[in-house]
Order: C-alpha cells, then sequence, then structure tokens
C-alpha cells in the first residue's frame, strides 16, 4: 500500500511538470512522457482499488472470495499503459518523424525532467524497500522474491517506475540530440525518434505485466517449492501412504487454495480418519502459511489406484 502511495503522489506531481514542459517546448517526447507518467497516475488508483476490494468477504456468488481482484486491476493497469501510453507514444513520435519542427524553451524541459527523475527514483526506491523486505521475511533473495512472487501489485510499481526512468533517459537524449543537430536532418528527428522508443518501452512493460496478471487470474498453481513443501507436509503425517494427486492455485498473492487425494492406511477407523485430515491440514497450513482453503480427499490404500475411489472427507 506504501509503495502505491508514494508512486501515485509522484506519478501525480509529475504528470503536471511533464504537461507543463510538453505544451511550452512542443517536445513529442516530453508530451509522450506527459502521457506516460497520466497513464502511470491513473494506474496507480487501478492497483489501490485492487487493495481495497480483495478484502471482502467470500459471498454465496463468490465462495472462493475477492482474492483475484488484484490481479484483474493489475491487468486493467497493464492494458491502460498500452493503449493510453505506449499507443499515443509510438503515434505521436511517427507524426513528429514525418513533419519535424524545432524545440524551444529547452532549459525548462531539462529542469522538469530533472525533477521527474528524482521524483521517479525516490518512488522506485520505496518500492524496493518494500518488496527486499518481504523478500527477506519470506527467506528468498531479492532476485527470486521478483520471479516467483504472486504479488502483482509491487511488481506493476516497480516496472512502472523502471520504465518511466528509461524514458526520462530516452526523452532527455532526444532533446540533447536535437539541441545540438545531430543528423539525420538536422537533428530535429530525434525528438520523435525518442517519443516512439518510450512507447516501445512501454509496449514491452504492459505485455509483460498483462501476461503476469493473465497468468493469475486464469488461475496459477503456487511455486514449485511452496507445492513440495506442502507434500511433504502432507507425506509426513504416519497415516499417510501416498499422495495421489496435489493441486493448488492461487486466490490473492497470500491465499492458496489446496486440492489433494491422499492415501491413507487401511487399518484406520472412521475417528483415526477426521483426526488424520485434521492434522494433515494443520501439517500444511504450517508448512506453508499462506494455504487458506483446502479440499482434502481421502481414500484406503487399496482404493488408491484410481479404479474405485471413496472420499471421506472434504473441507
Amino acid at each position: 500500500m506504501l509503495a502505491v502511495l508514494g508512486a501515485l503522489f509522484a506519478n501525480g506531481l509529475i504528470t503536471i511538470l511533464k504537461f507543463i514542459a510538453a505544451i511550452f517546448t512542443g517536445s513529442s517526447g516530453m508530451m509522450a512522457e506527459s502521457l506516460h507518467s497520466l497513464a502511470d497516475t491513473v494506474n496507480q488508483v487501478f492497483l489501490l482499488f485492487g487493495l481495497r476490494f480483495y478484502k471482502r468477504p467470500a459471498s454465496e456468488k463468490h465462495p472462493f472470495g475477492f482474492g483475484k481482484e488484484r490481479f484483474f486491476w493489475s491487468f486493467i493497469a497493464a492494458i491502460f499503459i498500452f493503449g493510453v501510453g505506449a499507443t499515443y507514444a509510438i503515434y505521436e513520435g511517427i507524426e513528429k518523424i514525418r513533419h519535424p519542427h524545432e524545440i524551444t524553451n529547452l532549459a525548462l524541459a531539462y529542469w522538469i525532467l530533472g525533477i521527474s527523475f528524482v521524483l521517479e527514483a525516490a518512488s522506485i526506491v520505496l518500492a524496493l524497500y518494500q518488496e527486499i523486505k518481504e523478500a527477506h521475511h519470506e527467506g528468498l533473495t531479492f532476485g527470486e522474491y521478483l520471479r516467483e512472487s504472486k504479488d502483482p501489485t509491487a511488481k506493476t510499481v516497480i516496472f512502472e517506475d523502471s520504465a518511466a526512468l528509461v524514458g526520462i533517459v530516452l526523452a532527455a537524449a532526444g532533446l540533447l540530440l536535437g539541441q545540438y543537430k545531430i543528423p539525420p536532418a538536422e537533428g530535429v528527428m530525434w525528438d520523435g525518434i525518442a517519443s516512439v522508443a518510450i512507447g516501445v518501452v512501454l509496449a514491452i512493460v504492459a505485455f509483460g505485466l498483462a501476461r503476469s496478471s493473465r497468468g493469475l487470474l486464469l488461475g496459477e498453481a503456487a511455486t514449485p517449492k511452496n507445492v513440495e513443501a506442502i507434500r511433504q507436509a502432507i507425506k509426513s503425517h504416519p497415516s499417510v501412504v501416498e499422495v495421489v494427486e496435489l493441486l493448488t492455485m492461487h486466490l490473492a498473492p497470500k491465499q492458496i487454495l489446496v486440492n489433494a487425494h491422499v492415501s491413507l492406511k487401511n487399518d484406520l477407523t472412521n475417528e483415526q480418519i477426521i483426526e488424520t485430515i485434521a492434522e494433515i491440514e494443520e501439517n500444511m497450513k504450517k508448512a506453508e502459511p499462506k494455504v487458506d482453503m483446502i479440499f482434502l480427499e481421502t481414500a484406503s490404500l487399496k482404493n488408491s489406484n484410481g479404479k474405485e475411489v471413496n472420499p471421506k472427507h472434504i473441507g
């Protein structure tokens, strides 16, 4: 939440500054950056929606809760980055290349780009601090956490801010090359080229974020490490003979649904089976605290070959 609020404040201020620079300089690169920052600002609002709505309790219509709200709003944010930021930046750049003109008030543009860089850097440092802290909490390196984390909110903030820093450098490079009239066309085309480059960067980021959110919306499993921890927690019980099938799905970044089919010893009484199930569920939650909802199907060893399965408990 802190990273999103920090990014919202920084991007809102940056958007205003960049629009001022775009209007007074006539730079397509600055206009592309303005739309980029506007898209980032709106996206922080989308991410806040996800953080607000996913906590709603389960209902009859949504028995598994609303955890996937965070995945949905992150997907919307990715689409918005592409639709508003990337598409317009590329269009504006192409128009500038086709109809180039001199850039004015370069000093103002450089100052605003510098201020924007500092604000974006502060925003990404805050997001990275939160992610590194979370990674240490889970016993992972930052790289491992970034790859394995199912939290699209933090990833969106980090990738947006990273793209913003790259975009600022590209916009400044376009202005600088134009100022010193570096060929082609005595430098007037570089501003448009920078705008197209910014659009390409945004498109790449949008695609990556959309791909990640899409997988989670479609029902992505827990990480192999989490699945193995859950499997070992089940197998560690003395009454368990075999884990026939183990399915997992993320309902939210820190909520995992587990559906397991387990073979138990033949000589267990009904009371022992009920006690075993309770202990297995407790073991799973201890081994992996993200386990939130469990559906456990048990069968005796003689029925575990898949031809005749008698479920003893589902819950």
